[in-house]
């Protein structure tokens, strides 16, 4: 009763709460999707899955800068006509970068298709319309997170994860194949971009009168932002590389059947950062640029012990039971390289903290943040590049990146103690 009463008493932890069990629930769907799509696939069509859904990270990463931007805005402008402005001319530049990112995979696809081994070029096509579709979806659903309408904001994620489901898995069945997989994705945007742009609205995300789209985005009202979506650009770009960065390098490097199965492995190990992927969202809405500096560090340190009581029983039963947890979860036929899990997993978990990390610097503008990420991505490029003769090697060069990485906010720290601060 004691926990019941804390929870609901304690703003912090019932937004987490709220979001923790959407965000679940979410995550179970969107990871779903893989063992679903890998059972019905051969393994090699399941490593050409696994390499779009990690361009599709990459290739969206500005729609996560443009989000993170959004959830910023939303929590700290009071003027409403200024904060939705701003917000509507931000989609118009996302809309056009979409676009551009889509001229440039339909020009690119057969480079990217030889480069990456695929069969056709189609599904490149595809994972660029989608992105696209994506963007009037992300950034309404971060602006529900900026006012801290997680309950919204979680129940639009589960359309868009039970529509991908669902598509795919029709499209699948169909005979699609590796087209069908990730055009299942595609398409589900749009089905969440109906549910949750009323939600919006009510919430306040209303367009200005001046508003119009036949217009180029107005810079003069960006220019604010535009320093604060650079370092957002840069950190969140070199954190979901290193995510999966390994997934880039196996398909590249190593024939299909080989990078199909690692894909498995790599698959069941990144449940560690889809259980985990609330935490960063609510700590982003809940620091504020004007907060005391020790009410933001109560909450990071509440962020970090929720994340470590999460990830902890994972890594247990992922280091334990590895053949287990892939036969579960992938079937049979991906525990080949099952002893690569333990270590992977751990690596993960790894990356989920330093995602906590640049999130919270983030949130509150800290531009060096960027600094320590590129060293530590820069590291993990290096060992990658000169070491890759093995998927053992592959696997323990990102484990010592990642290390890097976070130990690289040791001195951060003792750089902002020293300013009466610390992160």
């Amino acid at each position: 009763m004691k926990i019941l009463q804390r929870l609901t008493q304690n703003t912090f932890l019932r937004h987490n709460t709220v979001l923790f069990f959407g965000s679940l629930a979410v995550g179970g769907l969107n990871y779903l999707y893989y063992p679903v799509v890998g059972r019905l696939l051969s393994a090699a069509a399941f490593g050409e899955v696994q390499t779009l859904v990690s361009l599709f990270l990459q290739i969206g990463i500005f729609l996560t800068v443009f989000s993170q931007v959004t959830v910023n805005i939303s929590a700290n402008y009071d003027d409403v006509k200024q904060r939705n402005t701003i917000i509507y001319e931000l989609e118009k530049v996302a809309t056009l970068l979409g676009l551009f990112f889509l001229g440039l995979v339909i020009v690119g696809g057969p480079w990217l298709k030889h480069f990456f081994q695929f069969g056709e070029v189609w599904p490149f096509i595809i994972l660029g319309a989608g992105v696209v579709l994506s963007v009037p979806f992300t950034l309404r659903n971060a602006f529900l997170r900026g006012r801290q309408q997680f309950g919204a904001a979680a129940a639009s994620n589960l359309v868009v994860a039970g529509g991908k489901l669902l598509l795919s898995l029709g499209l699948v069945l169909a005979g699609l194949g590796t087209s069908g997989a990730i055009g299942g994705v595609a398409a589900a945007q749009l089905i969440a971009l109906w549910y949750i742009n009323p939600r919006a609205r009510r919430a306040g995300l209303t367009p200005p009168h001046q508003q119009h789209w036949r217009k180029l985005p107005d810079v003069r009202t960006l220019l604010p932002e535009l320093k604060y979506a650079g370092l957002v650009l840069i950190s969140s770009l070199l954190v979901m590389l290193q995510f999966s960065i390994d997934i880039i390098v196996v398909k590249h490097y190593f024939d299909a059947r080989t990078a199909g199965l690692y894909a498995g492995v790599a698959a069941v190990a990144r449940i560690i950062f889809f259980v985990n992927g609330s935490i960063s969202q609510v700590l982003m809405s809940s620091v504020r640029l004007h907060q005391p500096a020790a009410k933001n560090r109560q909450l990071l340190l509440r962020s970090q012990l929720l994340l470590a009581g999460i990830s902890l029983p994972v890594l247990a039963v992922l280091g334990l039971f590895p053949k287990f947890a892939i036969s579960l979860l992938m079937g049979h036929g991906y525990t080949t390289y099952a002893a690569l899990l333990p270590l992977l997993a751990f690596t993960i978990f790894v990356i989920t903290n330093i995602h906590l990390l640049v999130s919270y610097n983030m949130a509150l503008r800290r531009y060096e943040v960027a600094v320590v990420a590129a060293m530590g991505a820069a590291i993990t490029y290096g060992l990658l590049l000169s070491h890759h003769h093995s998927l053992q090697a592959v696997v323990s060069n990102l484990f010592y990146g990642s290390v890097a990485m976070l130990a690289l906010f040791v001195p951060l720290s003792a750089i902002r103690a020293r300013k009466q601060e610390s992160i």
